[in-house]
């Protein structure tokens, strides 16, 4: 026969779930927010993706060329610019991400923001009437 052990501090401390119109609205804030992680994870994986097609384009146009060069010379003129493209490339891409990441966060914390606001009153409401 097992024995329960009761716990009579931690349901005290705990914190308590709102009931009612307050809790569904929680609740769906709480959606609305990981929905939005994930848009933003999804979106950076299809930037990635796409980026990481481009330079791999890049790197087979880059073999290909160096071996249908003829001097040395071409060759390394290839390579150089074949690097200067990807460091410019690279840095393109990361002010890309940067204003990406920034935008979703600026909607993120304001749809949070709101549905912050919209949760405090219906809770003053609640509590005046």
């Amino acid at each position: 026969m097992s024995k329960k052990m009761s716990d009579t501090l931690a349901p005290a401390i705990w914190p308590q779930w709102p009931v009612g119109p307050e809790g569904r609205s929680l609740l769906l804030s709480m959606a609305r927010f990981q929905a939005d992680i994930l848009q933003t994870a999804l979106r950076g994986q299809i930037e990635a993706l796409s980026f990481m097609q481009s330079r791999s384009e890049h790197h087979l146009q880059l073999w290909e060329e160096l071996l249908a060069s003829d001097y040395a010379r071409d060759g390394f003129d290839l390579y150089c610019s074949f690097w200067r493209d990807a460091f410019e490339d690279y840095s393109d891409e990361a002010e890309r991400f940067t204003r990406i990441g920034a935008q979703l966060a600026t909607q993120t914390a304001k749809r949070v923001s709101e549905e912050q606001e919209d949760l405090t009153e219906k809770v003053a409401r609640k509590m005046v009437m």
